[in-house]
Formats: C-alpha cells, structure tokens, sequence
C-alpha cells in the first residue's frame, strides 16, 4: 500500500510540473516574465539550499550579490514586471531582512550585536528614516529613489546575522570571489561583442550585462585586494590580484586608482607590505616596459597610452581644471573637474542658504542651481542627481546632522580596520576591511554608494568584515554578553570569536 501511496504522489507531482511548465512557456512566449522568472529564482535557490544546506535568503542573497558584480547596471534594472517596479536589490532585502526579524523574534533577541559599529549603522538608518517621513509626502517616488542610500544600509545587519553560521560566510565570500573574477571577463567582453550584448542578451530590451565603467574599475579594485588577502595560500589568485590592479591603473578612473593607493597607504602604515610591494612592482614594470618601447622603440600607441596616463595623474591635482590636455584619453579630464567643484559649491551653497542642519531632503533636485551654472541651455536633459561625492550628497540631504551620523561611522570603520590588520589572529578580516575603502574612496568622488551597484556590494562587504572575529576588545564584549543572553534562554547561538575560516577554504 506504501509503493502505491509514493508512486500515486510521483505522478500527481510529475503532472502538476507539466502542467506549470506548459504554463510558463506559454507566459514567456507573451513576454510574461515575471512569475516564470520568480518560479526560476525559487527553483534555483531551493536547490541551491539543499545542496548547499543553507537557508534560502542567504543563498538569494549570495546570487543577488554575484549578479550586481557581474551584471553591474544591467542586473540593477531587471523587474519582473514594468507594473511592479521591485528591483533585485529591495526583493532580496525585503525577504532576507523579514526572514531575518522573524528568527531574531523567534529566538527573543534584538537583530543586532550592540558594538559601535552597530549603533553607528543604527543612527545612520535612523536619522535617514525621519527625514525621510518628511520628505515622502512631498516628493513621493522620487524621495524614495533619494532615500535609497540610506535603506541599502540594511543589508548589513542582514549579512552580519547570516555570517554567525560559518558556512554561510564561506558561501557569501565566494560569492564575492565568484563575481571579481567574472567581471573583467565579461566586461571584455561586452566591449568585442556589443550588438550581441546591447541588442541580443536582453530583458525587455534592457541588456542584463551594462555597465557603468567607472563602477566597474571600482569594483575591480576592491577585487585587487580582496582576492589577494583572501588567496593567501593561493598563487593564482593573487595573480589575479595583481592583473585586476593592473586593470584599474589602465582604465581612465582616477577615483578607483586612487583608492588602491589609499589602500596600499594603509596597508604600509601597519608594516603590511606585500600587497603595496606587489601591486606596486608590478605597475612600476608595466610603467617602465611602456616607458621604454615609447622612448626607444617610439611605438605610437604606447607614447600615446603614457601620454594619457600622464594627464590622468597631472589632472588629479588640478581641481579647477584650468590645465589642457591634449592626449585623446584624458583631454575632457579637466571638465571634470571643473564639473566636480562647480556642483559641489553649488551645493554647499544652496543647502547652508536652505536648511545647513537637517538639509534640503529626499527629492530635491540638488543638481537644479548646478545645472543653471554649468548647462543653461540643457537643463531638462540633465538627470544626475547626486553631486559625486557621498558627503555632499548627505549634507544637502540631511545637513549637518546626517553628515555628522555619516563621519561617526566612517571613524568606527577605520577604527574597526586598523584593529584587524594590527592583529595576526585576524588575518581573514584584512581584506575585507581594507577593500571597503576602495569603494568609499571612490564614493567621494564618483556616484557609488547612492546606488545597488556599489552599495549592495558595500553594505554586504561591511556585514562580511564585521561578522569576522577580530581582536576588537569591544566586538569581543558584545559577543559574550549575547553568549550569555541566549544561554540563559537556552538558545545555541554560534558564537562569533570561534575558530577562524581558513583563507583557502
């Protein structure tokens, strides 16, 4: 009777399959994507967590962040519905952090660890949530859009919960690791193959790998010396390092170079000096092979590459841009700059006049008396709204208040760096703080955090670095007080000052 029992299930649930797989056909042959798209999801993430034995959100989570690095822009616009305009980003941070509340609930516990790197994220979600009940009954959606900055930052109390089980923090490292090396690869190839890309391998007619580039060589940056300290024990991986290093200081982004070199800074004031030595060897003999194949074998396109690499450098001290450039790279880099500081005084200015304390709000158009300065005639094709620099950002959003949220929390995260990497024990957390400032680097003089594409990757980061055991004195107080706490309830919390991962795991 059990044999017919099973068998009778098996054929209900092999019919019910045909018949939704019929039914999803016909819905993909409509141009319905989105249920058919988030049955695949589903699909894909419950096999994933049966053979990973994880739980769902974090394997979500995981694919979320592998998509935002490889699909970049692309990734970022897929919905699964123009009528229902859910983007990866906020469905995944909606599942994962209800998914998340729930357990804190279940095991009588608040959803987070209480050190100051917690209560410094806290305030920052805070005091953006209250300026933002203001701001919504104004500006509506596009306070919303604004405020995205602020809520991204949810996904680190997200992360920092899911990395308390060991294996989770495996996968979402390799996640990110998954990720830095697929991007060059297909950022090369987007770039020998675009009609393909732009015109074929599309959702809708948006392309699924677009990519911002500038965000692209800040990412690559952060891959440079996250796979290097996380490939310790691997020489492949830290050539890989190494290559994508390389790959920045060739691309035309002087913000994501110039967050290598405040990495590499860092890592040499604690006496850290093989990744500066080694990335720092190997751009001195790129430069020197340019150098000479341009001097002495006078090959055009290298004295036009170390022409253009030339200005890039000169124009980083030419805030104003009042120098000419003439190499064909970097002759529009002084616009740029002029750009930059036309904007930021714009905004300096128009938010002391406005409201210097809580600032102007979500929704204003801070690029309005900018635009009237820089492109009087083209004012309603300008769509930029953040004046590429995060702290500027937030002071004509939040004023004062939001900017002073926004320092404290920069202060801890440097706090929190410089204790791991003057700590041995600490060795798997190196990376992962120090290629934080990378992106934040390049934040204050790009648009980086105001976005999923660099500030899932972010937020997600911070969770990662936070949630690996460190000799912080005060991590290490959190840790067992909660210890104690769920004892007492009689909860197995894992602990978060157990055994480190190895690096090569």
């Amino acid at each position: 009777m059990q044999v017919v029992h099973a068998h009778l299930r098996q054929t209900l649930i092999l019919a019910a399959a045909s018949v939704l797989a019929i039914w999803m056909g016909f819905s993909v042959a409509d141009g319905n994507y989105m249920l058919p798209g988030l049955a695949l999801a589903l699909t894909v993430a419950a096999v994933l967590a049966r053979l990973l034995k994880l739980p769902a959100d974090v394997v979500l989570l995981g694919l979320a962040v592998f998509g935002y690095i490889v699909g970049n822009r692309g990734f970022a616009q897929l919905m699964p519905s123009p009528t229902l305009p859910i983007l990866p980003a906020e469905g995944v941070l909606a599942l994962a952090l209800g998914w998340r509340l729930l357990l804190c609930a279940l095991e009588r516990r608040l959803p987070f660890r209480g050190d100051a790197l917690d209560w410094a994220v806290l305030a920052w979600v805070v005091v953006g949530g209250i300026r933002f009940l203001f701001d919504f009954p104004v500006h509506g959606f596009l306070a919303l859009r604004d405020f995205a900055m602020v809520y991204y930052a949810l996904f680190y109390f997200v992360v920092r919960h899911m990395v308390c089980e060991p294996r989770a923090r495996t996968y979402l490292i390799r996640c990110f690791i998954a990720g830095l090396l697929m991007l060059p690869v297909m950022f090369g190839l987007t770039h020998a193959f675009p009609e393909f890309f732009n015109s074929q391998l599309t959702l809708r007619g948006i392309p699924v790998f677009f990519y911002k580039p500038d965000l692209v060589y800040t990412i690559m940056g952060v891959g440079s010396v996250l796979l290097f300290f996380e490939g310790r024990n691997r020489a492949w991986m830290q050539v890989a390092a190494v290559l994508l290093g390389l790959g920045v200081a060739a691309g035309d982004n002087r913000a994501s170079l110039l967050g290598l070199v405040v990495v590499m800074t860092g890592l040499m004031l604690v006496r850290h000096w093989r990744y500066p030595l080694m990335q720092g060897g190997a751009l001195a003999g790129v430069l020197a092979v340019v150098v000479a194949g341009a001097t002495l074998g006078e090959h055009a396109g290298l004295q036009q590459r170390l022409h253009g690499t030339y200005d890039r450098l000169r124009s980083v001290f030419d805030p104003q841009g009042a120098q000419v450039y003439e190499s064909e790279e970097s002759y529009f880099k002084g616009d740029n700059n002029l750009f930059r500081t036309v904007w930021w005084q714009a905004v300096i200015g128009e938010a002391l006049e406005g409201n210097p304390v809580f600032g102007l709000g979500f929704g204003y158009n801070l690029a309005s008396s900018f635009v009237m300065q820089y492109y009087p005639e083209s004012f309603d094709d300008f769509t930029a709204r953040s004046p590429h620099n995060i702290f500027l950002t937030i002071f004509g959003r939040m004023g004062l208040v939001g900017l002073a949220t926004w320092v404290w929390l920069c202060l801890v995260m440097a706090r929190r760096t410089w204790c791991s990497l003057r700590s041995d024990d600490a060795k798997a957390a190196w990376g992962r703080w120090s290629s934080l400032w990378v992106l934040l680097t390049s934040a204050t003089f790009g648009v980086v955090l105001e976005g999923p594409m660099g500030a899932v990757i972010f937020w997600c980061l911070l969770g990662l670095a936070a949630g690996t055991p460190t000799e912080d004195p005060e991590a290490s107080q959190a840790d067992a007080q909660e210890t104690a706490a769920s004892a007492e309830v009689g909860l197995d919390v894992p602990s978060w000052q157990g055994e480190l991962e190895p690096a090569n795991r």
